[in-house]
């Protein structure tokens, strides 16, 4: 047996994307000293290879996958896993534990399956009936491993019952996400997207699809203007609804008052000029746009969605409504137009971000939970421990 466990993760693809950036954030703080770290995702789409610290592992594998199960790409992973006598397996999310457990199937050892899920609402029919299968593969999962609480008592409610659970909240690198920017740099970003100094300016940082709900706000900046209120609008990102919501837009008279960024390789200037920061979906999990925007200092005002009061106090570092609740949305928007009262948010949400919701601390406790899933044994102990002469 190798004294390093050989840890295998099965991602999908390494597009830009929530799960996917959890994957690599992982894989770069994850101390090789103890594992041997092992990358294989099925499709070849790969723009977050570069965010990748590819030596680190000791292989990187695309198994090429165009659709559906190809036997092909099985027996890549398998021969993977018998020549690098990997101990775990690591799936994100339900299409690639279908290829984790296909390729475990037939491998001359058997590796332990642990499967990251992301997901808690299902949007649509074809998600439904897709779940009706995967959920009998959870039960046979080693560890099932939820990104937040709230998120792992609704499925626990619907019947889904692993070997063993656990909860690894998901966490990001707050070193990268503090505000270094000027009131200069945020004046001269306002000027360029056309908001004035004294505008009170709304952002929203996640892709331009029905499920995020952008509408939603555009109707609340409405209400604002129409309260007297100079409000503006930054969609930071782009996608399907765009043209939906520019034509919405020209109806509610917003095309001069909102802007769209489209795609930013880096998100962090457009969330800096912004006032406060919003997430109006009806479907998030446990959203990382929010934990970059609060670590940035933004007080957050999130529908009550998925893991949205793990990551806001009501009233204290932003502020929770149903989703839907348009009312509510423009209310707790208008409280935030208080300077005193979005500074103190702003600094408690930093604050609740880097007590909480690292990468650092996402790494500690899904080392943990590996480290009690393979059980007792010297070789498979961590440094520190062997250090301090525990047995």
């Amino acid at each position: 047996m190798n004294a390093r466990p050989g840890l295998l993760f099965i991602v999908s693809s390494l597009n830009v994307g929530g799960a996917e950036k959890q994957v690599i954030t992982l894989l770069n703080r994850l101390d090789t000293s103890r594992f041997r770290l092992h990358l294989a995702y099925l499709s070849p789409a790969d723009g977050l290879l570069p965010q990748l610290q590819t030596d680190k592992l000791d292989a990187l594998v695309c198994c090429d996958v165009r659709r559906g199960i190809e036997r092909r790409a099985v027996r890549k992973l398998r021969d993977l896993i018998a020549d690098r006598s990997i101990d775990v397996i690591v799936c994100t999310n339900m299409y690639s534990m279908l290829y984790g457990m296909l390729a475990r199937a037939g491998a001359a050892t058997r590796p332990k399956l642990v499967t990251v899920f992301h997901t808690t609402l299902l949007r649509t029919y074809k998600d439904k009936l897709q779940m009706l299968f995967y959920r009998q593969l959870f039960g046979r999962c080693d560890l099932l491993i939820y990104v937040c609480e709230n998120q792992r008592q609704f499925w626990r409610e619907r019947g889904i019952r692993p070997l063993s659970d656990s909860v690894v909240h998901n966490g990001i690198e707050v070193e990268t996400y503090e505000d270094r920017s000027t009131a200069e740099q945020r004046l001269q970003l306002r000027h360029t997207l056309g908001f004035a100094p004294d505008d009170y300016v709304v952002g929203l940082c996640s892709g331009l699809r029905p499920e995020k709900a952008h509408s939603d706000l555009l109707m609340a900046l409405a209400r604002l203007r129409a309260q007297g209120v100079s409000a503006k609008g930054l969609f930071i990102g782009d996608g399907p609804e765009r043209d939906a919501l520019e034509s919405m837009m020209a109806s509610l008279d917003l095309a001069p008052h909102v802007r769209i960024t489209g795609v930013q390789a880096d998100v962090r200037p457009y969330v800096a000029c912004c006032d406060v920061m919003t997430l109006v979906s009806r479907s998030e999990t446990f959203s990382l746009a929010a934990l970059e925007s609060m670590s940035l200092a933004k007080p957050m005002v999130m529908s009550d969605v998925g893991g949205a009061s793990e990551q806001v106090v009501h009233g204290q570092n932003g502020f929770l409504f149903e989703p839907g609740d348009i009312d509510s949305l423009v209310m707790h928007l208008q409280s935030l137009t208080s300077d005193a009262l979005r500074a103190r948010m702003g600094r408690a949400a930093a604050h609740r971000v880097r007590q909480l919701y690292t990468s650092e601390g996402m790494k500690d406790r899904f080392t943990e939970r590996v480290i009690e899933l393979l059980g007792p044994g010297e070789l498979r102990r961590p440094a520190w421990l062997s250090h301090y002469g525990g047995r």
